[in-house]
């Protein structure tokens, strides 16, 4: 579905809900193999500036209702706390609309809204992170740097306390050894300053509609909530949990609404292919190159589009074991034999946001 169509789309859910929306959708596609680069991004800093020009655009001055159309998996936290500032500098009240997912860094982004509306199929998060450094271990197979979870190694500790009785001194410090001979000192000390982030950032962006003097108790309890008693960073947060949670600061769209953030939702879903599992094997065949333009994110307004492009190209070799030895090609490729599976590289051209001329 094209721009204007989507354009159309959100001037509808303006007039039903007597705001100025503005739209950020980001892919996660999946892929066969995984971790194509292109088809999954992520919350980042980068497109602050798009967010300037956006809200310039549709807000002279400040608009009394903002209500920003979010879909992410999550992704930068430090990305959070500048785009909801931004936000909320131009407009009287800020409103998330949740039409699927908000997970992680998105969950983070509806704690700083004055409301978060939900549709029955939407979902939340904990906002426990994964964070890594050039400390972090690396896979054995791909010799990429690993995430470790905060809870992950906070829990570690739980357990040999709790479960295995370890509590005297002496061995709670044996404890700590064991975990630094698996994961560098310093990546642990990164995982303590996150630890401390999230927590703060989380309190600061409740701070922004909860006056912390009269809710301070109500704040601790949700920050202690989304960061340790989900026991699962995937857990899915639903509309009805989000209210116990939360309060009554998270809504449900009229019946109006939720028909047009559904038409909305479905045409980015259409546009991205979201329900479409991109399998690369079958695009590739027997070639030994692939070019692919990705389309993987949007921000909108009925004022601009700007979309995320990646360009790339597959080259597709053959895993062939250490003992087999087949000459190369005189173009310098290795043959695919048929009964060896296949290795695929990534060569990345461009990479990044544009203006949509192109009206994706």
């Amino acid at each position: 579905m094209a721009y204007q169509e989507r354009k159309n789309l959100i001037s509808r859910l303006e007039t039903a809900r007597g705001s100025r929306v503005l739209c950020y959708f980001l892919s996660d596609r999946e892929t066969l193999p995984p971790n194509i680069p292109g088809f999954s991004t992520q919350l980042a800093s980068e497109p602050q500036l798009l967010f300037i020009d956006q809200l310039r655009a549709i807000a002279i001055g400040r608009t009394e209702c903002l209500d920003l159309f979010l879909y992410t998996r999550g992704g930068a936290v430090d990305s959070v706390w500048p785009l909801v500032i931004l936000l909320r500098e131009y407009c009287e009240k800020l409103r998330i609309i949740v039409p699927f997912r908000a997970h992680s860094g998105g969950t983070l982004i509806c704690l700083g809204a004055d409301e978060i509306v939900m549709t029955h199929s939407a979902e939340l998060s904990p906002i426990d992170p994964a964070t890594g450094n050039q400390f972090n271990p690396t896979d054995p197979i791909t010799h990429a740097r690993l995430g470790i979870s905060v809870e992950d190694v906070v829990s570690y500790f739980k357990l040999s306390e709790e479960r295995a009785g370890i509590t005297q001194e002496p061995y709670k410090l044996e404890v700590l050894k064991e975990l630094t001979k698996q994961v560098h000192p310093l990546a642990l000390g990164n995982i303590q300053r996150v630890y401390l982030q999230i927590r703060h950032l989380a309190h600061k962006l409740l701070a922004l509609h909860m006056d912390p003097n009269t809710n301070l108790q109500k704040i601790n309890e949700i920050v202690k909530v989304l960061t340790e008693e989900f026991y699962s960073h995937v857990h899915a947060i639903t509309y009805k949990e989000a209210v116990s949670l939360l309060g009554e600061w998270v809504k449900l769209p009229t019946q109006e609404e939720e028909l047009i953030i559904w038409d909305l939702f479905n045409s980015y879903a259409e546009t991205l292919k979201l329900r479409d599992k991109f399998n690369l094997p079958e695009h590739i065949k027997d070639a030994l190159t692939y070019d692919l333009k990705v389309i993987g994110a949007f921000i909108e307004s009925t004022e601009l589009s700007h979309v995320y492009i990646t360009e790339l190209k597959a080259l597709q070799r053959p895993n062939l074991p250490p003992n087999i030895q087949v000459p190369p090609s005189p173009e310098g490729f290795l043959p695919l034999p048929i009964w060896a599976t296949r290795v695929y590289d990534y060569n990345v051209y461009a990479m990044g946001w544009r203006t949509n001329h192109e009206e994706l």
